[in-house]
């Protein structure tokens, strides 16, 4: 597996950080349900946390939305996965 960062990025975000998760011998063909119940446990949250709230003017998701103007890229027509997930949890529908 090859993750491939643009040195563009790092010049115009020099402070940015990024993290890989790489597992090995996972079988996700089924169901687990600790996980689902997690899951389910956290889509909850989130949907109380950001009840009334705007996502986009959040906290969490304005650093996201700066680096992508930084990059040129407008927030408003391409989200960020955690801005686009969390709208999506906030509006009640499933996860994909």
């Amino acid at each position: 597996m090859k993750f491939i960062v643009e040195k563009e990025v790092f010049q115009k975000l020099p402070e940015v950080c990024f993290g890989i998760v790489v597992a090995s011998n996972v079988d996700n063909s089924k169901p687990i349900p600790q996980i689902k119940e997690l899951l389910e446990e956290n889509i909850r949250y989130c949907q109380k946390y950001y009840e009334g709230r705007k996502i986009k003017d959040s906290e969490e998701v304005k650093c996201y939305r700066e680096a992508f103007r930084s990059l040129g890229i407008n927030p408003n027509k391409y989200m960020s996965s955690i801005e686009a997930m969390l709208t999506r949890v906030s509006k009640k529908k499933n996860l994909p």
